[in-house]
């Protein structure tokens, strides 16, 4: 692999790691065990994990438009925003899924009076993982494809003024 896209290869392993990170960080809540009262130690990683998530976004762009000018059109206009719009869809259900999920566990969120999390807020000790997981960073990573598609596509296109 090209010594180029090594600075990639490495955020996107931080990121990875990082989603570890928040999960370790993030209490799960087990019945009959009442809740945690030590605040949400796992705020400080998880805002740190979405400022990498952030950068490697941004990174990955840039790499990503330098790179697919070099490929054929129908590549990057038609192969890969496909892929990326089938992934977009396919996370978005995955993290419906978790939702779902955590909710179920908690006993619903925090306007729900039997809930673990009443009154609690939205970012807690229970939840930073709905904020950054695996979905969240294939459905960034996609957004980041179609993105660098279409910047692709409208530098490759000739402007036509009408006179």
């Amino acid at each position: 692999m090209r010594r180029r896209y090594w600075s990639t290869i490495i955020l996107l392993a931080l990121n990875v790691l990082c989603i570890f990170a928040v999960d370790i960080s993030t209490i799960k809540y087990r019945v009959g065990k009442g809740t945690s009262g030590n605040g949400n130690p796992g705020i400080v990683v998880l805002i740190l994990s979405l400022i990498l998530f952030a950068i490697f976004l941004i990174h990955l762009v840039v790499k990503s438009i330098e790179y697919l000018r070099k490929l054929p059109p129908t590549i990057t206009t038609m192969v890969i925003p496909s892929l990326a719009i089938v992934t977009l869809v396919l996370m978005i259900f995955g993290e419906l899924n978790t939702i779902s999920a955590l909710e179920q566990n908690l006993n619903g969120f925090t306007n729900d009076k039997d809930s673990v999390v009443f009154r609690f807020g939205w970012i807690n000790q229970y939840t930073n993982t709905l904020f950054y997981n695996g979905y969240i960073l294939m459905f960034g990573i996609s957004i980041a494809m179609l993105l660098s598609c279409l910047i692709v596509r409208m530098q490759s296109k000739p402007f036509i003024v009408n006179e």
